[in-house]
């Protein structure tokens, strides 16, 4: 008799510790979001004003400066070329931080 009742409270107590048998026991349904309740919204639009908006003014100064930069980039990579063939094959396979300082100490 007390083997029996063991076993029946250990069965219970393991029923009882399962969720998912707890839930389909009682009719528990699932707490999922209903997607009938989702808010839409509504489409994009363009402003009304949209094409009175100003257009950005082209700097004459900002392209000038960037087209001495590229100038100023191309001469370095040619004289580098002009060095490089100059130098001793050891060099050429120096480090780019040693290319940099060399450069910055002829100049």
């Amino acid at each position: 008799m007390k083997i029996k009742i063991k076993l029946l409270l250990l069965l219970l107590v393991l029923i009882t510790s399962c969720q998912t048998i707890k839930d389909g026991l009682t009719g528990k349904k699932n707490d999922n979001s209903d997607e009938f309740l989702v808010k839409k919204k509504n489409p994009l639009e363009l402003p009304p004003d949209f094409n009175e908006l100003p257009v950005p003014k082209k700097d004459k100064e900002n392209t000038n400066q960037s087209e001495e930069i590229d100038e100023e980039i191309e001469n370095l990579f040619k004289n580098s070329d002009e060095t490089n063939s100059s130098d001793d094959a050891t060099d050429s396979n120096q480090s780019a931080e040693d290319f940099v300082l060399k450069k910055i100490n002829n100049n």
